[in-house]
């Protein structure tokens, strides 16, 4: 290959990863700016007209991103659950997939929330205050709650070397799920003040805190083997 063809090429990665870049950017500022409008205003008082006109993009831009404003304001657990599915897949196998999800959580707080890099934590806790107040957000961040589940019993799947739909993967994932409900439900009841969610590492701590808790009270066998139990009852 000829030197000219060589610098073509990077050229070419070079226009290709800026382009990206601004089209990330873009992304970004739009749920910066409907996220602070619909908290400030109100969801249902804030319009993709609004959104755009702030955001300082065109309304067809905004579509072009987004299907619909729930999809703008639930767009951090779309964010969240892709970089968290990703941090799991990097985790080494021990054998301890519920670790394996904690370090894959804690590794997201480390290197993407304290970072102040998107998504930002201070978009949860604007979309938190939303959907408190809007039933159709809360509707469409269940949805989201659901494609995040799918993630990640996907790469649970391929790291047992099982089914993701699986009992062994749904019992793992649906207990390090109760595990984060656990950990941070009082901010999710509008909590005090000082709130354990009213910082990214305060969340982080408190989820860590409910997984050793659930280690200590939980994880050890504390009742027979309900087969052996079952086998010696008579019938």
């Amino acid at each position: 290959m000829s030197e000219s063809s060589t610098n073509a090429d990077l050229l070419e990665r070079q226009r290709l990863g800026l382009r990206e870049r601004k089209k990330q950017q873009t992304r970004e500022r739009i749920i910066d700016v409907a996220l602070h409008l619909c908290e400030t205003q109100g969801f249902d008082a804030t319009t993709v007209e609004q959104i755009a006109d702030a955001a300082d993009v065109s309304p067809r831009t905004v579509n072009r991103y987004f299907e619909s404003k729930e999809d703008i304001v639930i767009a951090p657990i779309t964010e969240w659950s892709a970089v968290i599915a990703e941090n799991l897949r990097a985790q080494p196998i021990t054998g301890n997939e519920m670790r394996a999800l904690l370090d894959s959580f804690l590794s997201f707080v480390d290197d993407v929330v304290d970072d102040g890099a998107a998504p930002r934590f201070t978009w949860f806790q604007q979309m938190q205050n939303i959907i408190r107040t809007s039933p159709a957000v809360r509707a469409a961040s269940l949805d989201a709650a659901e494609h995040k589940m799918r993630q990640m019993s996907t790469v649970l799947g391929e790291r047992m070397g099982s089914d993701p739909d699986g009992l062994a993967v749904r019992l793992i994932l649906g207990t390090w799920h109760t595990i984060m409900r656990v950990g941070t439900e009082c901010e999710t009841e509008a909590g005090p003040p000082d709130c354990v969610m009213s910082s990214a590492r305060g969340m982080a701590d408190a989820v860590v805190r409910a997984y050793h808790e659930f280690a200590r009270v939980c994880a050890a066998p504390i009742v027979a083997d309900p087969t052996s139990e079952a086998a010696a009852t008579p019938r």
